[in-house]
C-alpha cells in the first residue's frame, strides 16, 4: 500500500461507526446489576414477573443499536486491519479484517477485498492452503476486475509453494478417535458406561466395565454453545471454533460471524433469527456472563424444535418441568434434537438453592426486555401467559445451564454437552477432559476399574494446585468438593493405600525419559500410556505423579493438533 492511500485511509473518520464503539465499549452489565441490587433491596426474593417489571420501568435501557451493514465502516476498519499488517501484527490484523468482512454489504466489492486482505496475512504466515481458501472467497464475493491481477498472482504462488512442500503441517497427527467399542445407541460413547443418581453427588457417570490408561471413551459435539461477545470476530457464533481462515458473516446484521454456510444455516434456522438485529444488545448484556446468555438462547433453541409452536413447547415444558431424565436413555444413532432437549428440559438437580438467585432474575429480565422488542419474537408472544412462560423459562435455564457445564474447558466460550454433562469433579480425577472446538474427548488417564466414576477435573487439580487455590478455584463452581483429596477420610485412606506399593525402578524412569525427550510423537504417547497403566497404583507418589501429568499435558496437545488438522482440512477440501 503506497505511503499517500495509507494516510488517507488512516485519516477517514466516521461517526456512526465511532458512536457505535462508544456504546459497545460502556460498562458492562454488570454494573447494571450492583445497582440493581443496591437500590432495589424491596425485591429480594421477589418473583421474577415483580422484576421483570421493575427492569421495564426503570432500566437498564439497553440503547446499543444493531446498525446495518455499511461499506463506508468496512473501509474504515479495513484500514485499521492495514496498519497492524504492516506492522506484522497478524492476528489483530486478522480480526479488524474479520469486521471490515462484517460490515460489508452482501455483493459489494468490499466484501471480496476483505477477503483477499484476509488471504494475504495467511500468505506471509505461510499458511498457503487458508490464503487460497481466502482467494476463492474473494472471487466469489465480487473481488474487484481492476485489482485482480495482485490476487491471481497470489493464488499462483500460494500453487508453487504447496506444490515445493512449503505447507504447514504436512505430518499427519496422531488420530485421538474411541478406540473401544461403542454404545450401539450413543455411538459417541464407549460401551459399558451407565447414568446413576448417587446420594453423594447426584448423577454420575460410572463404568459397568474396565478400562485402560489411554482409551477414548467419549466424543461428543456440544448441543449449544455460546461466545463472549469479544470473540466475535474470532470465533464462529454456532459451533464456538476460533476459525480465522474461513469466517464469513451473517448476511443481514454486523454481530456475528460462521465457519461456512453450514453452520450460518444452523443457527439461522436454530436462534440466530431471534437475535438477528438485536445481536449487540445481547452482547453488551452478555459481557462478562456469557454462561447466563446460553439460556436465553437454549430457550429459543427449543422453541425452533417445536417448530415454533409455542403452545406446544409451553404444554410439554409445564406438564414435565424438572421430573428427571436420564441422557443414556436416548438413540443417538437415530439423533433427535427434539428429544435431546426434552432431557435437558427435565433434567432433575440436587438442589432447588442457587447462588445470585437475585442476579439471575435481574438478568433474565433484562434479556426478556430485549427479547420482546424483537419484531419476530414480539409477534409470537401476544399473550401474557406465553409472555410470563418466556421469562420464567430464560430463568430455570439460566440456573440448571450453570450446573450442567462441566467447567471452563476453552477460555470465553461455553459449550453444554447432553452425556458429559452427566459427569462429575474431582480434583484427582481419572479422565481427561479435553475440549476444542466444539468437540469435547474424555480419555482415561489411568486405569479404570468395572463400577468405578469417572470423575474429570473442572480445573483444579491435586498435583497443580495447592488446597488454598483449589478452593479459591471451586468457589467459582459453587459447591464443595468431596472427592478422595478434599474429603480429609478419603484422603487418609488414599494415601496409606499409596504406601504399600513397591518403588518404580529407576531403568524404567530413564527409558521413559529418553523417550520423552526425542522427536517421535507417537512414540511419546505410547511409552506414557504403557508406563501409566503399569505404574498408576503408585500415585500419588511424586514420580509417577510427575508422569501422569505430563501424560495430561501430552493429551490435550493431541486433541489439540488432531482438531486443529482436521479443521485445515475440511477448510481446503474443496479448493
Amino acid at each position: 500500500m503506497n505511503t499517500l492511500l495509507q494516510n488517507l485511509l488512516e485519516g477517514l473518520k466516521d461517526s456512526d461507526y465511532q458512536k457505535h464503539m462508544e456504546r459497545v465499549n460502556r460498562k458492562p452489565m454488570t454494573s447494571y446489576t450492583m445497582k440493581f441490587l443496591n437500590e432495589a433491596v424491596h425485591l429480594k426474593n421477589a418473583d421474577v414477573t415483580a422484576i421483570r417489571n421493575y427492569v421495564l420501568k426503570k432500566g437498564p435501557f439497553i440503547d446499543v443499536p444493531d446498525l446495518p451493514k455499511c461499506n463506508a465502516n468496512a473501509v474504515k476498519v479495513r484500514a485499521i486491519g492495514n496498519r497492524h499488517y504492516l506492522k506484522k501484527e497478524y492476528r489483530e490484523a486478522l480480526e479488524k479484517y474479520n469486521e471490515s468482512i462484517c460490515w460489508a454489504k452482501t455483493g459489494s466489492e468490499e466484501l471480496g477485498i476483505g477477503y483477499a486482505n484476509r488471504s494475504a496475512v495467511y500468505f506471509e504466515q505461510e499458511e498457503y492452503q487458508y490464503a487460497l481458501v481466502n482467494v476463492s472467497l474473494a472471487k466469489k464475493n465480487n473481488y474487484p476486475q481492476r485489482l485482480m491481477p495482485k490476487l491471481t498472482t497470489r493464488e499462483l504462488n500460494c500453487m508453487e509453494k504447496i506444490k515445493g512442500g512449503h505447507s504447514k503441517y504436512t505430518v499427519p497427527p496422531i488420530r485421538m478417535s474411541i478406540n473401544v467399542e461403542v454404545n450401539p445407541k450413543i455411538p459417541h460413547l464407549a460401551k459399558g458406561i451407565r447414568m446413576q443418581q448417587l446420594p453423594e453427588y447426584g448423577r454420575s457417570m460410572i463404568t459397568d466395565r474396565s478400562f485402560k490408561t489411554g482409551d477414548v471413551i467419549l466424543h461428543e459435539t456440544s448441543m449449544m454453545t455460546s461466545i463472549s461477545p469479544e470473540l466475535k470476530y474470532l470465533n464462529c457464533n454456532y459451533c464456538s471454533i476460533e476459525n480465522f481462515h474461513s469466517l464469513i458473516p451473517c448476511p443481514n446484521c454486523v454481530s456475528v460471524m460462521y465457519c461456512n454456510e453450514e453452520c450460518l444455516e444452523k443457527a439461522s434456522k436454530s436462534f440466530h433469527r431471534y437475535e438477528c438485529g438485536i445481536s449487540e444488545k445481547l452482547h453488551h448484556i452478555s459481557y462478562g456472563s456469557s454462561r447466563i446468555y446460553l439460556g436465553s438462547r437454549m430457550f429459543f433453541y427449543g422453541l425452533s424444535l417445536f417448530d415454533d409452536n409455542i403452545e406446544e413447547m409451553m404444554k410439554f415444558c409445564l406438564k414435565h418441568g424438572r421430573t428427571g431424565a436420564d441422557p443414556f436413555t436416548l438413540d443417538y444413532s437415530n439423533h433427535n434434537p427434539l428429544e435431546e432437549f426434552k432431557v435437558f428440559h427435565q433434567v432433575k438437580l440436587a438442589t432447588s438453592e442457587f447462588l445470585y438467585e437475585d442476579s439471575f432474575r435481574f438478568y433474565a429480565a433484562v434479556y426478556y426486555s430485549v427479547y420482546l422488542n424483537h419484531p419476530v419474537v414480539k409477534s409470537k408472544f401476544t399473550t401474557q401467559q406465553t409472555r410470563v412462560f418466556m421469562l420464567r423459562t430464560i430463568l430455570d435455564y439460566m440456573r440448571v445451564i450453570g450446573f450442567l457445564i462441566i467447567g471452563s474447558l476453552e477460555k470465553f466460550t461455553n459449550q453444554l454437552y447432553s452425556i458429559a454433562s452427566v459427569c462429575n469433579h474431582s480434583c484427582d480425577p481419572n479422565t481427561v477432559a479435553s475440549c476444542r472446538s466444539g468437540q469435547l474427548k474424555f480419555i482415561a488417564l489411568r486405569p479404570i476399574s468395572q463400577g468405578e466414576q469417572i470423575f474429570i477435573s473442572y480445573g483444579p487439580l491435586y498435583d497443580d494446585h495447592s488446597d488454598f487455590e483449589r478452593k479459591q478455584m471451586m468457589a467459582m463452581f459453587h459447591f464443595d468438593c468431596v472427592c478422595h483429596i478434599c474429603d480429609p477420610k478419603k484422603f487418609e485412606s488414599f494415601i496409606a493405600l499409596s504406601k504399600q506399593n513397591l518403588p518404580i525402578p529407576r531403568k524404567h524412569m530413564n527409558v521413559l525419559q529418553k523417550v520423552v525427550e526425542g522427536d517421535n510423537d507417537a512414540a511419546k504417547m505410547n511409552a506414557m500410556k504403557q508406563f501409566v497403566q503399569r505404574y498408576a497404583c503408585r500415585h500419588p507418589a511424586e514420580d509417577i505423579d510427575s508422569a501422569l501429568s505430563m501424560y495430561r499435558q501430552l493429551l490435550n496437545i493431541t486433541v489439540m493438533v488432531e482438531t486443529d488438522a482436521l479443521l485445515r482440512a475440511k477448510a481446503v477440501k474443496n479448493l
